[in-house]
Formats: structure tokens, sequence, C-alpha cells
């Protein structure tokens, strides 16, 4: 009797096991097949867009996409889940204690739903796709490693598990948070204007950066900082890039003129704000100034050059201030500054004599002492932005939304069996009479209007204005709407060389701060 009994505990005990397992393991095979899946062939991929060298950021938000490698192939069901990984349990070493994987959100707009499973989503229709989106949330510090994964169906039973290029591992990136950009957002739906207080500051020093600081200790400081706040379009520079004629000026003397008007020449068009700070010519420099972005120039770019140095720099490039994640303007963000090398001059010291690097290398990691690893290094100064004030303003969406605007799209489209390129206009040029007959010139355009910072009521900064050369009565650069093209005119390197295009001047008028700030 006792045999029999403990045969029906165990077969009962057994049967609980097996309703667990299912319940935590659950089913993910798309559309409940029973058949056996395909083996990898590269025809489907799954990809986690804003990861960089397979590192998440704790608590930031990613997004998932499972799509087709060759655009043309599709499939009709999914899983997309997320697997956590696993950390040894003192208490119970046969069980290791699950780590938090995160968590998997159906994407907006996206035909998909909820799975039964946890931290999973499937397809809410089985019509054939090319693409799917999921929202990952990633989990919070010290979870480790997630396995982002996938499987999908081509047809009923037709199936792809989750090996290969449908499944992808990520560790969480321990550096400071202080020392990453925030996430770029290619889609900032802030409707509203902001402006930020910048501050520069200044944490270099011979007691904090003894292996890493002149020996002429007296002449250790920073140059004054200059950048804009810009669209993507717009770069001061790019890592493994080339530098600019201006940031070469820049990292190599500390002169910001031909740099400011790289960045002036790009103002009302990527560029929306040119932004520059100046303060105590010292390594422990604080400076502050304010600028402006808008919904379609929400990122910032700025650059001060190391001195002395060979042609060292600090700067940043394309930081977003549009969260990512909100879609809203961040409120505060802070960001350290490590030393940068231009690739213009192969010196190696701080005090080193001009060496012009040809030809030119590309941006890179400054190796002003190559003893000191990596990870010891210590920020030179940390960049603060605060939001400030906002400025309300419609958005595209809502503007368009005006029955008049859409009246006036509605009869564009009507009537568009009217040519679509308008025959070329004649445009009337005036010729700088000071330009010579080798290198004609346009006459100059208006000053810009001034840009700088608003103090007391008084705003100093600079203003710029432009002529263009003339080849063969065209206006080289000057886009004129439905004017002659310029594509084919090459202006000579003489003309480019003696004859400048471009003005900068100092300017002050007054203003008012209350408006402003």
């Amino acid at each position: 009797m006792f045999k029999i009994t403990g045969f029906i505990v165990l077969i009962f005990a057994l049967n609980r096991y097996e309703c667990y397992e299912s319940e935590i393991g659950c089913n993910r095979r798309p559309l409940g097949t029973k058949t056996e899946p395909l083996p990898p062939d590269n025809r489907f991929k799954i990809d986690i867009i804003g990861i960089n060298d397979d590192m998440y950021i704790p608590r930031h938000q990613y997004t998932v996409r499972l799509y087709s490698n060759d655009g043309v192939s599709t499939f009709i069901a999914f899983t997309i889940s997320a697997r956590e990984d696993t950390k040894y349990n003192e208490k119970n070493p046969r069980k290791p204690i699950l780590l938090d994987p995160g968590a998997i959100k159906v994407s907006p707009d996206a035909p998909s739903v909820p799975s039964p499973c946890k931290n999973s989503v499937i397809q809410s229709d089985i019509k054939p796709k090319k693409s799917i989106e999921a929202v990952w949330i990633a989990p919070a510090k010290d979870n480790k490693c997630v396995t982002i994964y996938a499987v999908l169906a081509v047809k009923q039973d037709v199936w792809y598990n989750s090996d290969g290029p449908l499944s992808k591992r990520v560790c969480e990136d321990r550096r400071n948070m202080e020392d990453m950009q925030p996430v770029e957002n290619d889609n900032c739906q802030a409707c509203e204007d902001a402006r930020y207080l910048l501050t520069f500051d200044g944490i270099w020093s011979y007691n904090t950066h003894p292996g890493m600081f002149p020996k002429t200790q007296e002449f250790a400081r920073f140059s004054d900082v200059v950048g804009a706040s810009h669209s993507k379009s717009f770069n001061i520079y790019k890592i493994h890039s080339e530098a600019s004629a201006g940031l070469k000026m820049l990292a190599e003397q500390g002169n910001t003129t031909k740099l400011e008007m790289e960045i002036l020449s790009q103002l009302g068009s990527s560029v929306r704000t040119v932004i520059k700070g100046s303060g105590r010519s010292k390594p422990d420099m604080v400076t502050t100034t304010s600028f402006r972005v808008t919904r379609q120039h929400h990122r910032v770019s700025l650059v001060t050059a190391i001195l002395p140095s060979p042609d060292w720099f600090l700067g940043v490039s394309n930081m977003e201030l549009c969260d990512a994640v909100t879609g809203t303007w961040a409120p505060n963000l802070t960001l350290n500054l490590y030393p940068l090398d231009a690739g213009t001059d192969s010196g190696t010291t701080f005090e080193a004599s001009n060496d012009d690097t040809m030809p030119p290398q590309p941006i890179s990691i400054a190796p002003i002492n190559k003893e000191i690893p990596k990870e010891q290094i210590k920020p030179f100064a940390r960049l603060i932005f605060e939001l400030t004030r906002t400025y309300p303003k419609l958005c595209d969406s809502e503007e368009s939304s005006d029955p008049h605007i859409q009246e006036e799209h509605e009869y564009k489209e009507i009537n568009n069996n009217q040519p679509t390129t308008p025959p070329p206009v004649e445009v009337s040029i005036s010729v700088d009479p000071d330009s010579s007959p080798d290198c004609p010139m346009t006459e100059w355009e208006d000053w810009l209007p001034c840009e700088g910072e608003c103090i007391d009521n008084k705003l100093q900064g600079f203003q710029s204005r432009f002529r263009y050369h003339l080849v063969d009565g065209v206006a080289v650069g000057k886009y004129v709407e439905n004017g002659p093209s310029y594509a084919d005119k090459e202006v000579s390197r003489y003309c480019q060389e003696n004859y400048e295009d471009s003005e900068l001047q100092a300017c002050e008028e007054p203003c008012n701060q209350e408006e402003d700030s």
C-alpha cells in the first residue's frame, strides 16, 4: 500500500512540475506549430537600434527591429522576446538567480500585441510582413547581459528558430553615465523651441592630472568655447574623419575665427545659434552662455583648444537635447570631456614645436600619455546643460490641420498637370566694382543679424556677410530658386585665395534680457 501511495504522490509531483514548466517556459513557437524549425540562412535578422558595441545603457529605451535581409522575403508570424542572464546563488548553487531582462513592449502602429509569455510580443495578424518593430526598455544597473531574440514563420508550419542572426546578446555599459552622450533622436517631437544655459567647467590641473599637464604650468589654459545648435546635417567634427581648416586653426593656435566663419556660413539653414563662451584663460576656466534649439535644430556641438599643445582639443559633436524616449527637451544633462587629437600636428608633448602631419590624419583620442591606462584618465572639463525656458509653438501636424492649408494642398494636387520643373528665371547680378576683372565678384550682401548672448540688456557678439565669385555670369554657391545652375562652374584657386567671399565683425546692440533669457 505504501508503494502505491508513493507512486501516486510521485505522479502528482511530476504533473505539477510539468504544469509549472509550461507556465514559465511558455510556447513561443509561432502559431503554435509542432514542426521542426529551418536552419538559419540569413534571410531574416534582428537588430537593436541605438546599441553601440553590443552594450546597452540601463533603463534606456531601444527599438528592436525584425526584418528580411534581402528586403523581399516576408513572414506571417513572429515572437520577439528577451532572455535574462543569471548569477550564482550562494544559498542554492543548483538554482541560479534569474536577473532582470528589462521589458519588451508593443511598438506604436506596429501590427503586434503582447504575448501570453512574459517579455514577448507576437503578431496581431498573419498578413505578410517584411519588417516589424518592438520596444525594449533595458533593465536597471547590475543585470549583466540580455539576449533579444525572435522566432518567425514564413508559412504555416514553416518557421525559423532564434539561432544565428535572429538572436542578439547585449551587455550593460558600465561606463560612467556622464561619459556617455544621450542616444541620438532622428525624430524629435518637441513642438516648442527651447533655451538652454550652458556651463563649461574646466577641471584640469597639475594635481588632478600630474601625467597629463604641461611642464610650463603657468601657460596651461583653454581657448574660448565655440560651437552651435544645429540639425543632424551639420558637424563641427567627426571622430575618424579629418578636421576642417577652422578646427585645425583652433586646435593648433587657439584661434576661433576661421571655425566661427565655417559655422556662420550655415547660419539660417543647418545652424540655429552660434555659441561662444569666454572665461578666465586658465585650466579651471568656468564660462556660461545660453543658446536656443528647435525641433529641427535639436543637437549641439562645441569645441575648445587645450593650450599649449600640438593640436589637442576638447569637444562634443552632435549632443542630443531632444530626449529619444520622451520626445521632449531634456531638463538637464552633464557630459565629461576628454582630450581629442585633430590629426594635423605630429607633436607628442604639450610644448612640442610645430610639426605638420602630412597627410592629415583622422580625429582620434589624444595620445597625451600612453603610460596611463584608458580607464584611469580623468576628464579635463565637463559641460552642463540646463533647460531654462520653452517657447510655445504649433507643431507641423497641428498647422497642417488648418482647413485653409488643406484647401491649398488639394488645389496644388488638382493642378499637378503643369510641368514640375519651371523654366530657369533670369537673375540680375550686381558686380562689385572693387573686384578684379580676372576674379569678378558680386556685391556684398547685407550683414546678417547679430548673434550672441544678451547680458544686462546688451547683446555682444558677431555678425557676418557674404559675396560670391562670378563664373560666366553665375554666382557660384548662391542658390536662386529656378535660377541657373552653378554645379559645373569652378572658381580658380587664385581667386579663392586672393578674394575673400565672407567677412566677420563684432557687433553690439540693445536687447531685452527678459524675453531672451
